[in-house]
């Protein structure tokens, strides 16, 4: 009877006694895990990049909203220093103006300029900057205090309050930009930044009359463009922009606003051409005669607005060449030219890019 009652407490200290899973189990296991892992992560990827844009589509209409807001009070776009004087002297292309044409609207619209006219220029504190007289462009003084940036404009001798107050990590010096004179790291102004931590670049219709684009590489030559892309220098030009340090001049996978040559157009006429197919209408493709080129239907096109913003994307390029083929495969590179081997789809071609790209003011 003992020894009954023994077998039986070992056999239940036996059944009670947790079995291990074998190594096949495990490795079943884990390979399960895996594979929802590799599922997964993809899909997780796109749902961040699909958020980003909109934080960067979100923070791009409410500076659309306060470059409106400006022009119904001051009937004109924001710039703190005029265009006309920021851009003169200079060859429109490989010369910089001293800053971005989205660091001059966000100037304007912020406050933290002083121009000698104000009654409180003397102890404004902050550096001062003067433009000399160039042709029909005249001399210009303004004192910049980016501590005071959100304080508001000072306009016409009246204190407006700010037309825009930027949230949280859209607003910051943007790394790897280039300087015009007189600017450093250390006195720069900062940028509006996309949710990807590059800038974002704006640029705005300076005349009503003439080409959508400088039709010459000379910016102080008759015609002038309507758009310039001046503005956007700093940042298009740079070797290593933003979080990610993207080299925009690459030859295969930079910017398209670098390209050398495009439609038989070279140097700074080539690359306003490219600019100009990105800005206007894909549906008033205008030209002078019915036997127009590719780069006379450019310069007599119409824009899709009074100005544009452009964020870089995911990838940190402003509309890089490689993200749009050719039919033969290779990364497209001339944009202006509609031949069915390079750019059948003519301005549409920047629905293809990643880019966030925002308009108003039509």
């Amino acid at each position: 009877m003992n020894e009954t009652a023994a077998i039986r407490r070992a056999s239940a200290r036996i059944r009670r006694t947790p079995r291990a899973f074998t190594l096949v189990e495990l490795l079943v296991v884990i390979g399960i895990i895996g594979l929802l892992v590799g599922l997964l992560l993809p899909a997780l990827g796109k749902v961040l990049a699909r958020s980003k844009a909109t934080a960067t589509q979100g923070t791009m209409e409410e500076f659309a909203k306060a470059c409106d807001a400006y022009f119904q009070e001051f009937n004109e776009y924001p710039a703190a220093v005029p265009e006309e004087v920021l851009y003169a002297g200079l060859d429109g292309d490989s010369a910089l103006p001293r800053i971005t044409a989205a660091e001059n609207a966000l100037l304007a619209l912020m406050g933290g300029t002083r121009v000698p006219s104000d009654s409180d220029y003397l102890n404004y504190g902050g550096v001062e900057f003067t433009w000399a007289a160039v042709g029909t462009a005249p001399a210009f003084t303004i004192k910049i205090n980016t501590s005071k940036m959100g304080e508001g404009p000072f306009k016409n001798g009246r204190k407006y309050d700010a037309f825009y107050a930027p949230k949280g990590r859209e607003f910051g010096r943007a790394q790897g930009q280039l300087y015009g004179t007189g600017f450093t790291a250390d006195n720069d102004i900062p940028d509006l930044l996309d949710a990807w931590g590059a800038p974002i670049a704006f640029v705005k219709q300076q005349r009503s009359v003439g080409p959508l684009v400088p039709r010459n590489a000379n910016a102080t030559a008759v015609p002038r463009g309507q758009f310039e892309r001046s503005g956007m220098l700093g940042y298009v030009g740079s070797t290593s922009l933003g979080d990610a340090g993207v080299d925009q001049t690459n030859t295969e996978a930079g910017s398209v606003l670098n390209v050398a040559t495009v439609s038989g157009a070279a140097g700074a006429v080539g690359r306003n051409l490219t600019f100009g197919q990105l800005i206007r209408h894909a549906a008033l493709n205008a030209a002078a005669t019915t036997a127009a080129t590719d780069t006379e239907r450019v310069w007599a096109g119409n824009a899709r607005g009074k100005y544009f913003l452009f964020s870089p994307g995911p990838d940190g390029v402003y509309f890089g060449c490689n993200q749009v083929r050719t039919n033969t495969g290779t990364p497209l590179r001339d944009i202006v030219s509609s031949t069915m081997t390079t750019n059948p789809d003519g301005p549409k071609v920047i629905e293809k890019y990643d880019d966030v790209v925002t308009s108003g003011g039509s």
